[in-house]
């Protein structure tokens, strides 16, 4: 007789690092559900005993089997109708890749582009005719891309990105595995030249001597960390947000860059090119900090959780005005023309790169750590360090003490005394509305043993009876407190940063 099932705690690591755990339960096939455990279940018994309640539900109701029976059901393919639309069909596309555990492609494209100009055509019917205008149409954007400096229409890059949605939806539609999904005998791009590639525009990387000059000045401490780690380690930033200290040996000198996390898609994947799993040596300057970062931390936890509170664009401006608050004004940093980028965040691995090559390590090394697939790609930045005369600082040089040590910036980003208290109160208010939740008092009055509670971008950690040894202040006090990450979230720059987020127990992206 098989023993009665009791079900089973499973844990889990989210892409910041923090864990949840689930309920993994036997259906009566004999298949297995997940369930999220409620947050509030907060000691390893309690886990148990909440999935053994629900096994016991399950062999009494079935409820779970039910819902997969009904989400099997749902599932099953639709006939495609002879009127079915391309933006129908895409998301019928979409469904089935989610299935895959692929991405669903870029989904501003369609919404900005080819919906407009082809999704409401058959797409069993469209033609080679409509697919050339559409291509002729991105070719005009193209143009005036070029014509007005980058500030109308779009660029040939972001042209070929649309161009490849468009041709791999009908490739699909042709050849697709599921056979519903094939609602065409011939392919209309099939022949048609793509969009015009247009001028390169050239990357822009940042002198050593610029850098060093942001990292001694005062953007808040864990941006200064960010920055110093994602130039001297050149990651890119996909491979840098999903970084844990267990991918780290500080006794080796090495970094283990095995996953990266995909902006568009929002998961975690393999790294971007064959190379791309790769170890990198870490600079001796680097190390120090390293070091100090990984004290208290476990190997799952982020070595830059900060990294994914902003967006791609959100840590290009943010670079961008810390340059600007160290004193680097050098025009180029800030040209964004058809011809030239303005700096952004990559640009710090571009940067670590060129350093590379300045300092004189041989090519297939540098092709190598940078985890490039063509040498081709690996060339360019040496060409970039060829082209540079003149001092521009020491690359890969020691960091401030400062930084080194953990010390935040004393003052702040400058301005008049009384918009920084209108900041102050607008900072107060927005953590106040956060901590003043039922749940929240009633863990303080010590009504309730203390669950982890997610306050906004904070995650306040607590033991049963009340708070352990990250003890919170009084609420007066603690909603008063500088916090470096929500400071930085709501581009408010406080006077008294000397009380991080640390204060309030650990920080969760």
């Amino acid at each position: 007789m098989a023993p009665r099932a009791t079900g089973s705690v499973e844990t889990y690591t989210r892409a910041d690092g923090t864990r949840y755990y689930r309920a993994r339960i036997r259906l009566k096939d004999g298949t297995r559900e997940r369930v999220d455990i409620p947050a509030k279940y907060t000691i390893d018994e309690r886990r148990a005993l909440y999935a053994a309640a629900m096994q016991e539900r399950e062999d009494e109701r079935g409820e779970l089997f039910a819902k997969k029976q009904a989400r099997i059901a749902a599932k099953q393919p639709t006939a495609p109708t002879a009127a079915e639309t391309l933006a129908k069909y895409r998301e019928r596309l979409n469904t089935h890749r989610g299935e895959l555990g692929q991405g669903h492609g870029d989904p501003s494209a369609w919404k900005a582009w080819i919906i407009p100009h082809l999704g409401g055509l058959p797409v069993a019917t469209v033609t080679r005719e409509q697919i050339e205008t559409f291509r002729d149409t991105l070719d005009a954007a193209i143009s005036l891309h070029k014509r007005t400096e980058g500030a109308e229409g779009i660029s040939a890059k972001r042209a070929l990105n649309i161009w490849s949605e468009v041709t791999t939806t009908f490739k699909a539609a042709v050849n697709a595995k599921r056979r519903d999904l094939r609602v065409r005998a011939d392919n209309p791009c099939s022949g048609v030249l793509p969009p015009e590639r247009g001028d390169s525009r050239r990357k822009t990387f940042i002198y050593p001597s610029e850098l060093a000059a942001v990292l001694a000045g005062d953007a808040p401490l864990e941006w200064r960390e960010v920055y110093a780690v994602a130039a001297y380690l050149y990651l890119r930033p996909g491979e840098l947000r999903v970084l844990t200290w267990g991918d780290i040996d500080l006794g080796a000198a090495i970094v283990h860059v095995t996953k990266a996390f995909d902006e568009r898609a929002q998961e975690t994947k393999t790294p971007k090119t064959e190379n791309g799993v790769r170890d990198v040596p870490i600079p001796a300057t680097l190390a120090p900090l390293l070091a100090r970062m990984r004290k208290g931390r476990e190997p799952h936890e982020l070595v830059v959780p900060v990294l994914a509170t902003l967006t791609e664009n959100r840590r290009a401006l943010n670079l961008r005005a810390d340059l600007e608050r160290a004193g680097c004004t050098r025009p180029r940093l800030f040209e964004n023309t058809a011809t030239t980028m303005s700096v952004n965040f990559r640009s710090l691995r571009d940067s670590g790169i060129t350093w590379l090559a300045i300092t004189g390590v041989d090519i297939v090394k540098t092709q190598r750590r940078a985890g490039h697939d063509s040498i081709e790609t690996t060339l360019s930045y040496t060409k970039a360090a060829e082209d540079l005369t003149g001092s521009i600082g020491e690359p890969f040089g020691p960091l401030p003490a400062d930084l080194v040590a953990g010390v935040e910036p004393i003052g702040g980003s400058g301005g008049s005394r009384q918009r920084r208290a209108k900041q102050r109160a607008k900072f107060t208010k927005t953590v106040a509305d956060g901590l003043e939740s039922e749940a929240f008092l009633e863990v303080r009055a010590g009504l309730v043993p203390a669950p982890v509670f997610k306050t906004g971008g904070l995650v306040l950690h607590g033991a049963a009876g009340g708070f352990d040894s990250h003890a919170l202040p009084p609420l007066s006090e603690t909603i008063s407190m500088g916090c470096a990450d929500r400071r930085r979230a709501l581009d408010v720059s406080l006077d008294d940063s000397s009380s991080d987020a640390g204060s309030l127990g650990n920080t969760s992206p």
